[in-house]
């Protein structure tokens, strides 16, 4: 515990200012890095992902509109019919 305690007092006191502060040349290389770490999906598989995603977004967007269909017919017919 006394050593921890030691070497922190040694270090210069950190100032709002500098905290968090990185090159712009240091981070672009720092990201360029983390991207090539990372897996990329292939052609085909973006496709497909692509496909479901639209058609789950085609057959989303129809079942709210049936939805709203529904409900637009009854406020007309109940809550419209009592004045």
């Amino acid at each position: 515990m006394a050593r921890a305690n030691t070497q922190q007092r040694n270090q210069s006191p950190i100032t709002p200012r500098s905290v968090g502060r990185v090159s712009p040349v240091l981070f672009l290389q720092e990201v360029i890095a983390e991207l090539r770490k990372s897996v990329w999906p292939s052609r085909e598989e973006t496709a497909r992902l692509t496909a479901i995603v639209i058609a789950l977004s085609v057959v989303i967007g129809f079942f709210l509109g049936g939805l709203d269909r529904l409900f637009a017919e009854l406020f007309n017919r109940i809550i419209f019919r009592i004045f």
